[in-house]
């Protein structure tokens, strides 16, 4: 009698979203469907459930990256913080300027 195919182990499922979000970034979920594609057509079935469920676990991990970026921004906007700035390019070439000018004074930059 042959058993039941219960399925991969969370932390095997949960390995390969991570792999595929760090090799792909915000297309891993279309790798993965892909993937899926891939493993029906030639029968891995094991592969094909695999691959399905972390493609399930990347939608979700995206999902809770989207909400977690949502509510650091409805914080910053409710506390009236200004959002962070990088520094522009002309404020870093007048920095550089600055220290020129101290060496060429004879300060220290």
């Amino acid at each position: 009698m042959r058993l039941p195919f219960i399925g991969p182990p969370e932390d095997e499922i949960v390995a390969i979203a991570t792999d595929l979000i760090v090799r792909h970034g915000v297309q891993a979920h279309d790798e993965a469907l892909y993937l899926v594609e891939v493993a029906a057509h030639i029968g891995a079935n094991k592969n094909r459930q695999l691959y399905l469920r972390a493609a399930r676990e990347i939608e979700k991990s995206f999902a809770q990256a989207k909400a977690r970026l949502q509510g650091r921004s409805e914080a910053v906007r409710t506390a009236g913080l200004p959002a962070a700035r990088t520094p522009s390019l002309r404020a870093a070439s007048n920095t550089e300027e600055v220290r020129a000018r101290r060496l060429a004074d004879g300060g220290d930059a």
